[in-house]
């Protein structure tokens, strides 16, 4: 299966007809009907129902086109942001990234306070790896990622890298549940929740949070799988579900963020920029202020961050 044929059934569904998708593709009707019947097998059972006026999404269908969707989008979108990257030069100013779940934005702000005459994009991946391999191939300046202690970070030998924080995770419980009012939580107490969880690639510390709740006894129920923050926190408002959050310093209505005894789950956001580069000269002030500007936005949660106490 490529991502051709995804663009093959996403035509037809949205065409409506196999005749109508053929024109659209510039392909034989015949041609399209036995590819798709192919493409049909890849996936296991038929997309399509056929009718006299046209064709029909069947469930499989319609879960392969929702997919699909998702997945020629993010492919399109690597396409154009990849394309971006390899034109820029090292003289259209400063290349900001990170990846998802990290303080991205903080890094931002902080550099266009430093900055403020040089331009800059930004741009966020997932994966530490991708990141880390982006900085290691001179196409981001600087950027962050996040480690937690099980799953040390794989560190190219052209990267130099920094700690900024060492954030412990807090529990997102809605404001009416049972443990709302306590000061802070043991994960025990949990271990009859529904849990959301981050995609492994994403920095939430998954595999950790597997980790810590089966020290604790228990086998964290995850029923909600991939979610992103914003997500996360409106599956928590429902009232039937826990999530893991990082310190942030944004609100979240409806959301109580809890430390959790002990603090077993944590990770360290890292600066981190090509080494011998460049981004060498500027990079002791941007992190002193990126620390200073990510303690005072956590400042008045319930736990602040630790701050790091020495570079990696």
């Amino acid at each position: 299966m490529e991502l051709r044929h995804l663009h093959v059934v996403l035509t037809v569904a949205e065409a409506g007809s196999i005749s109508r998708a053929a024109s659209v593709l510039k392909i034989a009707q015949a041609g399209l009907t036995a590819q798709l019947r192919r493409i049909e097998r890849g996936f296991g059972g038929p997309l399509f129902l056929r009718r006299s006026d046209g064709v029909e999404l069947t469930e499989l269908g319609r879960h392969v086109v929702l997919r699909s969707r998702d997945l020629v989008e993010r492919f399109d979108d690597l396409m154009v942001t990849a394309r971006r990257l390899a034109a820029q030069t090292g003289g259209e100013g400063i290349r900001l990234g990170g990846v998802a779940g990290a303080p991205t934005p903080l890094l931002v702000d902080v550099a266009r306070d430093m900055m403020p005459n040089q331009p800059s994009t930004t741009h966020v991946e997932r994966s530490c790896d991708a990141v880390l391999d982006l900085v290691r191939t001179g196409k981001l300046d600087v950027a962050l990622v996040v480690e937690f202690p099980q799953s040390p970070l794989r560190i190219p030998e052209e990267v130099d890298c920094r700690a900024v924080v060492t954030e412990p995770m807090l529990v997102g419980l809605s404001a009416g549940h049972r443990l709302s009012g306590r000061s802070e939580i043991r994960l025990s107490e949990l271990a009859d929740e529904d849990w959301a969880v981050p995609d492994e690639n994403y920095g939430g510390g998954r595999v950790n949070l597997h980790l810590a709740c089966e020290a604790a006894g228990f086998t964290p129920r995850c029923v909600h799988f991939g979610v992103d923050p914003v997500s996360a926190a409106e599956l928590v408002r429902s009232g039937h579900t826990v999530a893991c959050f990082f310190p942030t310093g944004r609100e979240l209505p409806g959301v109580v963020l809890k430390p959790v005894v002990g603090s077993p789950v944590h990770r360290r956001v890292l600066l981190v920029w090509q080494r011998d580069s460049a981004a060498e000269r500027y990079v002791d002030d941007l992190h002193a202020r990126l620390l200073l500007a990510h303690q005072e936005r956590v400042r008045g949660q319930s736990r602040p961050a630790t701050l790091a106490a020495a570079a990696s």
